[in-house]
């Protein structure tokens, strides 16, 4: 497995596209120090939760399948009806399965067809790259029943609790959580869905049973396209002008290409960088509770945020 600091720090140090503004991440730093911070929990109200190891299995399949609810233009937007209203993305696939996780878990996925599969997901528009979600979750189970009796508890009790251990054994079995790219002949890994998928864990089972993890401070923050829409937002990330405007115009990024392996990367650091003002501040915070504040503020910025950049991968 790739060291993801290590390896982006690399990028970082040769961006042309992307750079960090150190003086606004102080800025952001002394406005968190000075007003009360609120760490997001668990919300039950879109995501399962019943305290056993079925939760695990909830985010297991969650988090396999949890990436590219984009469209560019908000009425091509995957939705579901959620109490009367629409909501679509994460908050939207989080809260079907939980309703199918009402009656089913996980070995049931494994048993659809793709027609099948398909249904569960239907609203308004279809959600994207709906075949990948199929072959990750058909693939995924297999993996898992064969090395930990189709449990994802089973995989994290052997490997005692340990986010060093744990984060390996899904990218080095599980070829959808491999997140890597080569960056100027250069490996680079990013880890975004196994590293939120134990910070999920941590944060459903507030920290006990399954999420009592060792070295979650070894989690860096997850590189999406949300994160680094807030923090070009703040100005911390700063775009070349070509990539700005491709940006703004909601042109296509290529996966793994210079430009989407330098957003991520800065995101990442940029996200390091914050931890260490803020610690300046005498406030002690890990690395993904920081994603998770910038991820909220993302959302209830909404319409006022430019563009975040649109690229078509399972990766996030």
């Amino acid at each position: 497995m790739i060291n993801v600091l290590e390896s982006t720090k690399y990028v970082v140090d040769n961006s042309r596209f992307v750079k960090i503004n150190r003086d606004k991440i102080k800025e952001l730093a002394g406005e968190w120090n000075s007003s009360k911070l609120v760490i997001p929990g668990w919300d039950v109200k879109y995501h399962f939760f019943d305290d056993s190891e079925k939760t695990c299995e909830y985010l297991f399949v969650l988090d396999s399948i949890n990436f590219c609810f984009w469209a560019k233009n908000e009425n091509d937007k995957w939705k579901i009806d959620y109490n009367g209203k629409k909501i679509g993305g994460y908050n939207a696939l989080a809260f079907l399965l939980k309703k199918l996780f009402g009656n089913r878990n996980f070995s049931s996925f494994s048993e659809f067809t793709y027609s099948e599969f398909r249904k569960l997901f239907y609203g308004e528009k279809e959600i994207p790259l709906i075949k990948e979600r199929f072959d990750i979750l058909q693939e995924n189970y297999k993996i898992l029943k064969n090395k930990h009796s189709g449990k994802f508890s089973i995989l994290i009790e052997a490997c005692d609790y340990d986010v060093l251990r744990i984060l390996p054994e899904l990218v080095d079995n599980f070829s959808s959580f491999r997140d890597e790219v080569e960056y100027k002949r250069k490996k680079i890994a990013f880890y975004k869905r196994a590293q939120i998928l134990i910070g999920d864990l941590y944060c459903a089972f507030g920290g006990k049973k399954w999420g009592n993890l060792k070295n979650l401070e070894k989690l860096t923050m997850f590189a999406d396209y949300k994160i680094p829409q807030i923090l070009r937002g703040y100005g911390i990330l700063e775009y070349a002008d070509s990539l700005g405007n491709k940006i703004n115009n909601r042109e296509l990024i290529l996966p793994d290409s210079e430009e989407e392996v330098e957003i991520r990367a800065n995101t990442i650091w940029a996200g390091e960088f914050i931890k260490e003002e803020l610690r300046k501040n005498g406030i002690n915070m890990r690395s993904f509770k920081i994603d998770w504040v910038l991820w909220n503020q993302a959302q209830e910025k909404g319409v006022d945020l430019k563009p975040h950049h649109f690229t078509e991968t399972i990766f996030y």
